[in-house]
């Protein structure tokens, strides 16, 4: 993978798995004799240690200890943590194709150790691979059902694989076992994506409190709190907002995540130059396709053309050099396809690949969109009614089933899924907004 591409892959999602590495057994259990067994060997693992702060070092530190013992897959397993913290700190895929690999190397030195097959779930869930991470975390936790890094990673898998009875069944369990901030943050996405928003809402803010209260800072502190914004800007309270960003930003001041929250509240705000200004940081540190369009979206406003079409340009480079990774933009690049009426075929190519591979409300939300952009209406309105059938307040969702029903002549069905597109969220999308707008004002 070229420097380039590995940059340009970066992976904003990643920031879903904070706290997955939490949960660890403590079960000393001596090797079992079946080959398929999974062993907790005795001997004392390892922590990382506090007084490294950065992940860099951590990384340095066990690839030193890895370098003078090949065979250490101890020390493997937590160099494979330390990239995993390095891609929720950056974004940047590479850490995770990284830290995938320690994995599997120490695996093929010892492959029943319990603690490298969870963090290996970790890794499949950053890499989109939800049901190889499903399939590592059950295997895990079938053996030792006190893993609860394995149970956790089942509830994240179960959760992007649209499978929400599981997910919420292992989160319940969490929640009995082991109530902390990680479990809390896992409650408030699920609660978002069954329609409750004040359960989603309540969740994070105990995450919050919960971090703090145990003493997280930097990024894994900043997470939760810039996730919490990210609740209340989707829910239309962009003070709220507002006030959780900067709560991140003074955490953990060079979060790239921050930028975008900020960006999304300056444009909210009417201040499009300061939005266009903070997404400028965003993509030179991540160009990932949805920060680059939402750039180009800003430029647009701004009434600079040539500039937006630069972005949006780059977005197609980005797009050929996704071929190994495509995984990880493939929903980013089928809504860029379909807002921007081109490349319609790849767009519903891509859309049908990641419901194939992510069959959740989100994946089922992008198909219909895409659909409808290809002229499908009949498929587009079903996919649309599989990703409001929880009620998941996203805006997004109901601006795209409006649209659906505008096109199909179900004017009034249209008129409601656009209104409450923007009681939701008047923000969900700047230029998508505008258009919701419009389409409303036309209706007989």
């Amino acid at each position: 993978m070229t420097t380039r591409k590995t940059i340009i892959l970066g992976l904003a999602t990643a920031v879903f798995i904070l706290g997955s590495y939490l949960f660890n057994s403590n079960n000393p259990f001596a090797a079992r004799a079946e080959p398929e067994a999974i062993s907790i060997p005795v001997e004392a693992i390892p922590p990382v240690s506090h007084a490294m702060k950065s992940s860099d070092e951590q990384i340095v530190f066990w690839q030193q200890k890895v370098q003078r013992d090949d065979r250490d897959y101890i020390s493997l397993t937590y160099l494979g943590l330390a990239y995993l913290q390095k891609g929720r700190e950056t974004g940047d895929a590479a850490a995770y194709s990284r830290a995938q690999a320690a994995l599997e190397q120490a695996l093929t030195i010892n492959p029943t150790y319990e603690l490298t097959l969870s963090f290996l779930g970790v890794a499949q869930i950053a890499r989109h691979d939800f049901a190889g991470a499903l399939a590592t975390a059950q295997r895990v936790y079938d053996f030792d059902s006190g893993a609860l890094q394995a149970l956790a990673t089942i509830g994240d898998a179960s959760l992007e694989l649209g499978r929400y009875d599981e997910a919420e069944a292992a989160y319940a369990t969490l929640l009995d076992q082991a109530p902390g901030a990680a479990v809390f943050s896992r409650a408030a996405r699920l609660a978002w994506v069954q329609g409750d928003v004040a359960a989603a809402i309540s969740w994070m803010e105990q995450a919050v409190h919960n971090a703090q209260e145990v003493g997280l800072t930097g990024e894994r502190l900043a997470w939760y709190q810039f996730q919490l914004g990210e609740l209340c800007f989707k829910s239309g309270d962009l003070a709220a907002a507002q006030t959780q960003y900067a709560a991140a930003r003074q955490t953990w001041p060079d979060y790239y995540l921050v930028l975008a929250g900020e960006g999304k509240v300056a444009a909210a705000q009417g201040d499009l130059a300061q939005a266009a200004a903070l997404y400028e940081q965003l993509v030179a540190r991540l160009p990932q396709p949805e920060f680059v369009a939402a750039l180009g979206d800003f430029y647009r406003l701004l009434g600079d053309e040539t500039a937006a079409q630069q972005q949006y340009d780059t977005v197609e480079l980005i797009a050929t050099l996704a071929t190994t990774d495509e995984a990880l933009v493939g929903r980013q690049l089928a809504l860029f396809y379909a807002n921007q009426d081109t490349q319609l075929h790849s767009a519903l190519t891509a859309a049908t690949a990641e419901l194939n591979g992510r069959p959740d409300v989100y994946g089922y939300d992008v198909l219909a969109w895409v659909l409808f952009k290809n002229g499908r209406l009949d498929e587009a309105a079903a996919a649309s009614e599989q990703a409001l059938r929880l009620g998941t307040p996203e805006a997004l969702f109901y601006y795209h089933a409006g649209m659906i029903a505008a096109a199909q002549g179900n004017t009034e069905q249209a008129r409601q899924h656009l209104s409450h597109a923007l009681e939701l969220n008047p923000h969900f999308d700047f230029l998508q907004a505008q258009i919701a707008q419009e389409t409303l004002a036309t209706l007989p």
